[in-house]
């Protein structure tokens, strides 16, 4: 059974876990085939967006507790060097927009994975919990950048200090999801409609304003960014047609 199942449909790279009787918990196995399907997708050039799901009931309980009783201490640092901080960045550094299905629970670093994604559509089975400290670790896969991020300094070190479990509903109120659905069915259908949506951007559109927010670049760096995302766009030629369509409107 494949770890990862990667489909392209359109211009989406559909790429999800497919460790089910676990939640996805991740190995290393399961990193690795995470990180070449989102390599993948970042080389392919017919793909401008990426989705991110999990199969199962779970959408990612974070790191495989059987496989973290053998990790010994002076191993650490290598593995999450290696493998949780490579797949991390591959997901959040990738130039095409990756949105998240929060179908079921995130726990851990499966709730980093989420927070990673520059768009997360969730339904009411989803969950994001924050257990590291409980179990004797601390943040990984980006957790600790991600959280603060999202909602500062000290709403974050609070939930990481007593393990936060958030619902959906909490997680909306704190803009950590973008969109609830009752479920999964209506995410899906949802997620179609929206795709389509953004189909009919200019190609490269999507990928060009990631670019511009994305990082922490200066206020100076931002405005030459924007004088070359703003030519390229320019280049792809839609501005013209929606011009000669806005004049024709008028006669």
């Amino acid at each position: 059974m494949s770890l990862v199942r990667s489909e392209i449909i359109n211009k989406a790279a559909f790429i999800s876990m497919n460790r089910p009787e676990v939640y996805n918990a991740l190995t290393v196995e399961l990193i690795e085939a995470l990180i070449k399907a989102f390599e993948a997708a970042e080389k392919d050039a017919s793909v401008e967006y990426v989705i991110l799901k999990g199969e199962g009931k779970g959408f990612c309980a974070g790191l495989d507790l059987q496989w973290a009783l053998t990790i010994q201490g002076d191993q650490v640092v290598e593995l999450v060097e290696n493998y949780f901080n490579k797949l991390t960045s591959a997901i959040h550094l990738c130039s095409k927009p990756v949105i998240c299905l929060l179908h079921g629970p995130a726990s851990g670093a499966g709730a980093s994975l989420v927070l990673a994604c520059d768009l997360v559509f969730a339904c009411e089975e989803g969950s994001l919990a924050f257990p590291f400290l409980g179990l004797g670790l601390q943040p990984d896969t980006g957790m600790s950048y991600y959280l603060k991020q999202r909602v500062g300094y000290h709403q974050a070190f609070e939930w990481l200090l007593e393990g936060k479990k958030l619902s959906v509903e909490e997680a909306l109120a704190h803009k950590l999801i973008q969109k609830r659905f009752t479920d999964e069915t209506t995410m899906t259908d949802y997620l179609g409609f929206y795709l389509k949506s953004l189909y009919q951007l200019q190609p490269g559109a999507s990928k060009s304003l990631k670019s511009l927010l994305i990082g922490q670049a200066s206020f100076e760096q931002t405005l030459a960014k924007e004088a070359e995302q703003q030519a390229l766009a320019v280049k792809g030629g839609m501005l013209k047609v929606k011009i000669e369509e806005f004049f024709s409107k008028k006669k």
